[in-house]
C-alpha cells in the first residue's frame, strides 16, 4: 500500500483494486479499506471515462487516444470496479458508491472518431440490481427502482446498446419487463441527436434491441414493443444532422430489415425501413486524422521496423529472426531508437507513441538473447524518462503494460529487476505488485 500511495492516483487505484481482489486479502475489513481508498483515489484520474474510435487507425493521434482509453484507468472505470467488488462485502455500500459515480459524458463531434464508452457502468448497474437486493417482493421492487433510477442517466446514442443489454441481463419477470419496455421508450425518446455517436453505435444497437425483443417474446410479451421503439428511434436519428463520412446509416437500416425478415415480421405489423426514410436535416464535416510517422526521423525508424517485421502476408519467420543478419539489423534499429530525441515531433505524446511502438515491436520480435535483455531494459529506461505529461499517462501505461506482462514469461527475472530498479514510482509499484501476487497465479 505504501508503494501505491506514492504513484499517481489512477495507478494507485488500479493497484489497490488488484490487491483487494487477490487471495492474499481475506479479511473483509481490509478489503473494504482497500476498495474505499481506491474509489477515492480514482477521483483524481486525469481521464473521466473511456472513449473508443471504431474507424481511427492506431498510428494516429486519435487512435492513440483510443489505445490510452482502453487501459480503463479512467475515473468511471475504476470506480465501477470498486463498486462491483464492494458488493461481495457490503451490498448497501456498493450501491451507495455506485450512486456517487458521475458520468458527465460529452457528445461526439463529426471531426473526431472518438465517442464515449461506459458499457461497464451499465453492466455493473444490472449486476448490482440483480444480486444485491433480497429476492422477495419488496426486494425486487427496490431492485427495479434502483435499476430504473440509474438507467435514466443515459442520454447519448452510445449509451443505448449498454442500456438495452443491462435491461436484458436484469432477468425481469413478465410484469417487470413490461414496465422496463416503457422505461426504454422514455430513454430512447429523450436521447440526444449525436451524429458521430449514432454512427458509431447504430448497428450494435439494432442487434442488442432485437435480443431484448426475443427475451420479451420469451416472457409472453408479443406486441413487438421494443422493435417499434427501435424503429422510431432510427427514424428520428435519420432525420437529424449527419456526419459527411457516415457509412453506418445504411448498415443499420439493412440490419434492422434483416432482423425483421429473420423473425418473419409482417410489413403490416412493422414496416421495414427504406432508403426514403433517410433524410438528414444537415450534413456536417468528417473526421480529421493526425497521422504519426510524418517527420524524416520517424519515417526512417518506421521503414526499418517494417523491414524487421515483414508484412501481413509475409511476416519474418522466427528462424530468420535468429540469423546474424537479422539480429545485426535489429541491434542497429535499437541503437537508432535509443538515440532518437523526437525534437521535431509536434507533441511529446507523438514522440512517446512512436518510440514506444518501436520498442514494443522489438520486444515482440527479438528472440531470447543478450539483445532481447538489452531491449527490455532500454524500453524500461525510456518509460522511466518520458513520463512527464499528466494527460498522457494512460497512453504511457498502455506501453508500460506490455513490459509488465512479460513478468509472466521466461523474461520474468530481468523484467522484474528492470522494473523494481527503475526508480519510477509506477514501474516500481507494478513490479512489486507482480511479485506479491505471484502466488495467486500458481
Amino acid at each position: 500500500m505504501v508503494d501505491a500511495r506514492a504513484a499517481p492516483p489512477e495507478f494507485a487505484a488500479d493497484a489497490l483494486l488488484r490487491l483487494a481482489g487477490s487471495e492474499r486479502v481475506v479479511d473483509p475489513d481490509w478489503q473494504r479499506e482497500l476498495l474505499e481508498e481506491a474509489y477515492l483515489a480514482a477521483y483524481s484520474a486525469p481521464l473521466s471515462y473511456r472513449r473508443v474510435a471504431l474507424t481511427a487507425p492506431p498510428d494516429s493521434r486519435q487512435g492513440a487516444e483510443a489505445i490510452a482509453s482502453d487501459t480503463a484507468l479512467t475515473r468511471v472505470s475504476l470506480q465501477v470496479r470498486a463498486s462491483q467488488m464492494m458488493a461481495s462485502i457490503d451490498a448497501s455500500r456498493a450501491r451507495e458508491m455506485f450512486g456517487w459515480i458521475d458520468l458527465d459524458l460529452e457528445s461526439g463531434t463529426c471531426d473526431s472518431p472518438l465517442v464515449p464508452a461506459v458499457d461497464e457502468y451499465y453492466s455493473t448497474l444490472s449486476i448490482l440490481a440483480r444480486t444485491t437486493f433480497p429476492g422477495d417482493i419488496d426486494g425486487r421492487g427496490d431492485a427495479l427502482r434502483f435499476l430504473t433510477l440509474y438507467l435514466f442517466r443515459a442520454h447519448l446514442p452510445t449509451d443505448l446498446p449498454a442500456v438495452t443489454r443491462a435491461v436484458r441481463r436484469f432477468r425481469a419477470t413478465r410484469e417487470e419487463e413490461a414496465y422496463l419496455d416503457t422505461v426504454v421508450r422514455w430513454i430512447f425518446e429523450g436521447s440526444l441527436r449525436d451524429p458521430r455517436g449514432f454512427s458509431s453505435s447504430a448497428v450494435d444497437l439494432v442487434a442488442k434491441v432485437m435480443e431484448l425483443e426475443d427475451a420479451d417474446r420469451g416472457l409472453g410479451l408479443l406486441g413487438w414493443s421494443v422493435t417499434r421503439i427501435l424503429r422510431d428511434y432510427l427514424l428520428g436519428q435519420f432525420a437529424g444532422p449527419r456526419c459527411s463520412d457516415t457509412v453506418s446509416d445504411g448498415q443499420a437500416l439493412d440490419a434492422f430489415n434483416a432482423e425483421l425478415r429473420r423473425r418473419e415480421v409482417r410489413p403490416e405489423t412493422i414496416a421495414p425501413l427504406s432508403a426514403g426514410d433517410w433524410h438528414p436535416s444537415a450534413t456536417q464535416g468528417g473526421v480529421r486524422l493526425d497521422r504519426f510517422w510524418q517527420t524524416l526521423e520517424a519515417q526512417r525508424l518506421y521503414q526499418a521496423m517494417a523491414r524487421l517485421r515483414g508484412n501481413a502476408r509475409n511476416p519474418v519467420a522466427e528462424r530468420a529472426r535468429r540469423t546474424e543478419a537479422w539480429m545485426t539489423a535489429a541491434e542497429r534499429l535499437l541503437d537508432d531508437v535509443e538515440h532518437w530525441s523526437g525534437t521535431r515531433e509536434a507533441f511529446e505524446r507523438d514522440y512517446l507513441y512512436q518510440k514506444a511502438a518501436v520498442y514494443t515491436l522489438m520486444v515482440d520480435l527479438v528472440p531470447a538473447s543478450a539483445l532481447r535483455i538489452r531491449t527490455i531494459r532500454s524500453f524500461v529506461n525510456f518509460l522511466r524518462q518520458v513520463d512527464r505529461d499528466r494527460n498522457a499517462r494512460a497512453l504511457w501505461f498502455a506501453f508500460a503494460k506490455r513490459v509488465i506482462e512479460l513478468v509472466r514469461s521466461a523474461d520474468r527475472p530481468y523484467v522484474l529487476d528492470a522494473l523494481e530498479s527503475s526508480g519510477h514510482p509506477t514501474l516500481v509499484l507494478y513490479g512489486r505488485l507482480e511479485r506479491t501476487l505471484e502466488a495467486d497465479r500458481r
